[in-house]
């Protein structure tokens, strides 16, 4: 059974290559551990040098045999695997043992020969690294040699179960992934992998082969439903993000007709009623003060029946407009509480400067309109009320009906003026 024959021949080769994994992970993690054990060695040995060497190089140095001092550092070199040996002497002398063959350097020892003689021994070992051990170890170097050589074979292996399987493999899933109605099929016909093509492919190319013809004509139809519907959609769409538009435009001029008088463009009485609660309190948390008028236009109505309503309609726009001139700050309120009645809310004015400021505002208005029409002046009643820490009031409702309160009074005891709350 040859590797073209049949897609079940390389189960075996996919277990072999398995193994030969495992074998070099098992590898690995002993060279591992002979690595941890190694440095466990050689910190043991340092340790151990002391007791060792101190003695017999204590001893050559008192004797100062240098040749015997030297043997004995070289004999810790090449016995330890060391380095280096450095002994050093108060009075000048050096001696040092080197190894010829470089490596990476590791941990070092330091130990005294004894504070009479003056001298210290300083020892460098080697690094436990893969590079060490393999230069230290020649068993270790011909099995890794062993290894590079299965690596290959396994490489070798892997090329050929590519080229016989995968190749063919790669080539269908890249046909399969070009799939295109709009072309004719690509996938290869049997004739034309005869000796290296697995069967199973064989077949498996000529079942794609034969979906791609049948699916190409209902592909062509579910196309041309979708072009159909996605016009369709986005007339609906389009259609539906204009009555979106429309829609957002009538609710702002809903919610502008539902704060705004109609006639005159200031706020309404819905407004007005949002902004009490809000101003008092605020007024009553702070212990601030607030006032509150409530405006009406005298012989408005006489006015209207004489010149007509359209007269009227135009001297409530003029004094909405001499209200919003005369109150500009920001957080002075103007409002048309309906017919010929308005309010102005003024925070943080006292009863005396509100009335200054209302009472200037009642003149100036029957100067104008009795320049327009001396014969038939319409002028204004103010009713005054505010809240201040040494007059507070209950609720918002109560400071309005005393400015109601205020207003009556102004109407019935003569009209064009102001009266205060009691």
């Amino acid at each position: 059974m040859t590797l073209g024959s049949s897609v079940g021949a390389r189960s075996a080769l996919a277990l072999w290559i398995l193994g030969l994994l495992l074998v070099l992970a098992s590898g690995g993690w002993r060279l591992h551990d002979e690595m941890l054990q190694r440095g466990r060695n050689q910190q043991a040995e340092l340790r151990a040098l002391p007791l060792l060497y101190a003695a017999p190089l204590a001893r050559e140095l008192q004797t100062r045999d240098e040749p015997a001092v030297q043997q004995l550092l070289e004999l810790m070199r090449d016995r330890h695997g060391l380095l280096s040996v450095e002994l050093s002497v108060e009075d000048g002398r050096s001696y040092r043992a080197e190894a010829e063959q470089r490596a990476d350097a590791g941990p070092s020892s330091v130990f005294d020969l004894g504070p009479r003689l003056g001298a210290s021994v300083r020892v460098q070992a080697a690094a436990v690294s893969w590079p060490n051990l393999l230069a230290q170890d020649r068993l270790l170097r011909i099995a890794l040699q062993h290894l590079g050589l299965a690596l290959l074979l396994g490489a070798l292996a892997v090329w050929l179960v590519d080229r016989q399987l995968l190749r063919p493999l790669r080539r269908l899933s890249d046909r399969a992934r070009s799939f295109d109605v709009s072309q004719p099929a690509l996938f290869v016909a049997a004739n034309e992998a005869q000796v290296l093509q697995p069967q199973e492919l064989q077949q498996l190319e000529q079942a794609l082969a034969h979906v791609h013809t049948r699916l190409g004509d209902e592909l062509q139809r579910e196309q041309s439903q979708v072009r159909t519907l996605r016009h369709e959609i986005t007339r609906q769409s389009e259609a539906l993000q204009r009555a979106e538009r429309a829609l957002e435009s009538k609710r702002r001029e809903l919610e502008a007709l539902e704060r705004h008088d109609g006639l005159t463009g200031l706020n309404n009485r819905r407004a007005f009623d949002e902004a009490l609660r809000r101003e008092f309190k605020r007024a009553q948390r702070d212990g601030g003060r607030l006032a509150l008028a409530v405006l009406d236009l005298d012989h408005l109505r006489a006015y209207n029946d004489l010149r007509g309503r359209a007269a009227g309609d135009d001297m409530l726009r003029r004094f909405g407009r001499q209200l919003g001139e005369r109150f500009k700050r920001d957080t002075d309120f103007v409002a048309r509480l309906g017919g010929e009645e308005f309010a102005v809310l003024l925070p943080g004015f006292d009863a005396v400067a509100a009335q200054a400021l209302l009472d200037q505002l009642r003149e100036d208005w029957r100067a104008l309109v009795q320049e327009a029409d001396p014969l038939h002046p319409v002028t204004v009643s103010i009713g005054l009320a505010a809240m201040q820490p040494s007059r507070p009031y209950l609720s918002p409702q109560g400071l309005l009906q005393a400015a109601d309160e205020a207003l009556y009074i102004a109407k019935h005891t003569g009209r064009d003026r102001l009266s205060m709350a009691a």
